[in-house]
């Protein structure tokens, strides 16, 4: 582990500037609600935002709550902090070359649902420096994966557990997320674009990312499906489902394992 660059606050204050998932309290304000991880990831506190979860997927769909299939919560919930994770990491590697440290001993974030601290570090010092991607994509991707994966699996475990999800949706779940942050990374500085693309490619090649998910030729898909990437000869296709067909409106993901042979079922443009 490495101390932050010179001008830690700047690549903090860069990752606020991205907002929505980028966003990290490093460190999280005096007298906040953020917890340590082990604790966000606790049954009671799961059991409350994967409630809370489902009462907001009740109320954008304007269905009763006991419509709402608790899976589908289950599955929201894990995406978002996913999500988290893979947006700092991707940022910080990026645009800074240096990656704060999200393992489970410095992660920290509200235990509920849309609380003060979505997700933050006890230490903003702590990280990793990181390859220049241009120069070697897959040793940035070692550095970027060793810090988010064993993160992420405490999630996918204490949400197989709690939320008794398979395990299937669950990775595919934080593979499509990677995807998606790299996807959001690209838009708003295109200027990094290319070296976002690049170590998301690489982490799709790591075993542990690739169990969620993979890069295919656009070509071998009925026309519609498949994450959208870099190029428009390239995809991302994931390993399983994250079961939001089941809410009302809302049709398969382009990504989704089951797109292709169900193409006609794909929300455009989701």
């Amino acid at each position: 582990m490495t101390s932050a660059p010179v001008g830690r606050g700047r690549v903090h204050a860069d990752l606020a500037a991205l907002g929505g998932f980028f966003a990290l309290a490093a460190p999280p304000p005096p007298g906040g609600d953020a917890v340590p991880w082990t604790q966000v990831l606790a049954d009671d506190a799961l059991t409350a935002r994967f409630a809370a979860v489902r009462v907001a997927l009740a109320a954008g769909s304007r269905l009763p709550v006991e419509e709402v299939d608790p899976k589908v919560a289950v599955s929201a919930a894990q995406v978002s902090l996913a999500s988290r994770l893979w947006s700092v990491a991707l940022a910080g590697a990026v645009l800074h070359g240096w990656v704060p440290d999200l393992s489970p001993a410095n992660l920290v974030a509200s235990p509920v649902h849309r609380g003060e601290v979505p997700l933050g570090v006890r230490d903003p010092a702590a990280g990793y420096a990181v390859p220049a991607v241009a120069g070697d994509a897959a040793d940035a991707a070692s550095v970027v994966s060793g810090t988010v994966v064993p993160s992420l699996g405490l999630l996918a475990d204490a949400c197989a557990r709690t939320g008794r999800t398979p395990r299937r949706v669950l990775t595919s779940n934080a593979t499509s997320a990677l995807v998606g942050g790299a996807r959001v990374l690209a838009r708003a500085r295109p200027g990094h674009g290319a070296d976002a693309w690049a170590l998301a490619r690489a982490l799709l090649e790591r075993p542990e990312v690739a169990e969620g998910g993979s890069r295919v030729a656009a070509a071998t898909l009925p026309a519609g499906t498949g994450g959208a990437m870099e190029h428009d000869a390239e995809a991302f296709l994931r390993s399983g489902c994250c079961v939001f067909y089941r809410l009302p409106g809302h049709g398969l993901c382009p990504d989704c394992v089951l797109a292709p042979s169900r193409a006609d079922e794909v929300t455009p443009g989701h």
